[in-house]
């Protein structure tokens, strides 16, 4: 019981802290896209913390899952606005931590950054999908950067998919089995040929064979 009481007033005081955090738009330089990384859910605000988002006159909380609503895991939605600012979400897990940003992709629909990446359209990418690292080895090898991945994807298909050497279907590379499983190198999405991710030294395959859910790299 009294964990239970401790959780409430965490919070809540935690609900009025964000109440007074000024939410904050940022402009878009370029056509960008909402990925999630698993099938989810909108989130939406009442009438009263939308209005005070939109205006920036208030930060953004308690918003409210919309149970009945599909967000297939790899779909791409066009970002209309994205802000910044405290915001905590209902209770259900992912959404039941503070996010950083909010997307949002339609009226009143919102992704967050725990169930999304963000990425530019029609240009190739690792923006959000990894980092560049210096690494330095014990041996007398030479220091230099690596690229670590975030994220791990899974082939998903009734037989094996063709990779191929650019995010087209122009130049096939090899076949990989469904099960494989690979580190992501690269991302790129377009309106015409959709969503691709690079697996390994520009080895494309569409994310149409792969599994919803993109897991993180440890």
């Amino acid at each position: 019981m009294k964990k239970k009481i401790l959780t409430f007033l965490i919070l809540t005081i935690s609900a009025l802290l964000f109440a007074l955090l000024p939410a904050k738009t940022i402009a878009l330089a370029d056509d960008e896209v909402v990925i999630p990384v698993q099938d989810s859910s909108f989130l939406t605000l009442n009438e009263f913390n939308y209005q005070g988002l939109l205006s920036g006159e208030r930060g953004y909380f308690n918003s409210n899952l919309v149970a009945n609503s599909y967000v297939p895991g790899l779909s791409a939605w066009k970002l209309s606005r994205l802000y910044t600012g405290g915001w905590a979400g209902g209770q259900a897990d992912p959404w039941y931590r503070t996010a950083r940003e909010l997307y949002e992709v339609g009226p009143d629909m919102f992704l967050t950054d725990y169930q999304a990446i963000v990425i530019p359209a029609n240009k190739i990418t690792f923006k959000e999908i990894g980092v560049y690292r210096g690494k330095d080895f014990n041996d007398d090898s030479p220091w230099k950067m690596i690229f670590h991945s975030y994220y791990i994807v899974t082939v998903k298909n009734n037989g094996p998919v063709t990779l191929w050497q650019s995010p087209a279907y122009q130049t096939p590379v090899q076949q990989v089995n469904p099960g494989d499983s690979f580190t992501i190198n690269q991302a790129y999405f377009s309106y015409d040929s959709g969503l691709w991710f690079d697996i390994g030294a520009d080895q494309w395959i569409p994310a149409y064979y792969l599994d919803n859910t993109l897991m993180p790299n440890n």
